[in-house]
């Protein structure tokens, strides 16, 4: 009987084995992209490669003033933005999002803002959500973003707004909050302010997370977030939350 149940276990692990190795070849034999997310820093170059494609490569991008990509998939960024690179195969079609910043003239604290929330571009909308990969919304999307560095924000975008301090449009930085409504007591969405005129946020169901020009509606203030200015040519501000960090 023991014999029997051992060798019925050498055959059960023979079977796992085999149909790992074959899973193990598959995956290693799969036509795809090297890369299906990448974000570029302007004056920043980078390559996608196809990984297994036998064929010629025909590459595009959705947007050339964002990003340029050559015959060999180097990728060029030009502007602030967020385009789709697309590379063909075989008529089919496998696709990177590509998000280009620009953190000049940024402190510290800036940049790792932004270069947080610009990783999660692409990504998708869901009202009521606060998951930066699962689905989020616009308050939500600010506010996990600013948890991530100590900094405690409501899910509301009209509270949001209440709880910054607030901030000139001409005296906009990176990292600032733009709020956007018909007016301010209806403030109905919030977005994260990235510079050269552009913000990133939780836009719909239909585009998710996206790159928009920072006017691209209506907007009804400013807030800004950051504890400490460190911001260039500003003196630092030790209470700029009016609701304390890590509350």
């Amino acid at each position: 009987m023991k014999r029997k149940v051992g060798l019925l276990l050498i055959a059960l692990l023979a079977v796992c084995m085999a149909a790992g190795m074959t899973l193990e070849t598959e995956a290693a034999g799969r036509v795809g992209l090297n890369k299906k997310k990448l974000v570029l820093e302007l004056g920043q170059s980078d390559q996608l490669m196809m990984n297994n494609a036998d064929s010629d490569v025909k590459w595009t991008t959705s947007d050339k003033d964002i990003v340029k990509v050559d015959a060999n998939g180097v990728l060029a960024p030009c502007s602030v933005g967020s385009a789709k690179v697309t590379a063909t195969v075989d008529g089919k079609k496998y696709s990177c999002k590509v998000t280009v910043a620009d953190y000049t003239g940024m402190s510290v604290e800036q940049r790792e803002v932004i270069s947080y929330a610009l990783q999660y571009v692409g990504n998708r909308y869901q009202y009521g959500g606060s998951s930066l990969t699962n689905g989020t919304d616009c308050s939500g999307f600010t506010m996990a973003v600013y948890k991530k560095f100590g900094y405690d924000l409501t899910h509301n975008a009209y509270e949001q707004l209440k709880e910054t301090k607030t901030v000139k449009m001409k005296n906009i930085r990176p990292g600032d909050l733009i709020f956007y409504g018909s007016s301010k007591r209806s403030c109905s969405h919030v977005a994260l302010y990235i510079g050269n005129r552009k913000v990133v946020h939780a836009s719909t169901e239909t585009t998710g997370i996206v790159i928009s020009d920072y006017k691209y509606r209506k907007f009804v203030g400013v807030g800004r977030v950051l504890e400490t200015a460190t911001y260039p040519g500003e003196a630092a501000d030790e209470n700029v939350m009016r609701t304390a960090k890590g509350k």
